[in-house]
């Protein structure tokens, strides 16, 4: 099968792609680490085109509504802050009376 290697060369920090004929894809990944390269990925391409796992790198799902969930901590806090202060004398609210 054929591979194509996806990775930094070791000595430049350069980016590197290198294409193998091996057995499997960590023989592929071997022989690209013996050849002086740190992998990042690894793709057959045995058929002339990368198969495509359908994962996004860095593509986690996100969830809906985060936003207002860290607006209500920080609400939350901003709360407890002055209730503090409020507390121990360092702020006053005014007064009513003149």
């Amino acid at each position: 099968m054929r591979f194509k290697v996806t990775g930094q060369n070791k000595d430049t920090g350069a980016r590197q792609t290198l294409e193998f004929e091996a057995e499997s894809k960590a023989a592929a990944e071997r022989k690209a680490l013996q050849s002086g390269m740190t992998v990042n990925k690894v793709e057959n391409i045995t058929d002339g085109e990368p198969a495509h796992t359908g994962i996004t790198p860095g593509g986690g799902s996100r969830s809906v509504g985060g936003g207002m969930f860290k607006k209500l901590i920080v609400l939350a806090i901003a709360i407890a802050a002055g209730y503090i202060l409020w507390k121990s004398g360092i702020v006053k609210l005014p007064s009513k009376n003149p």
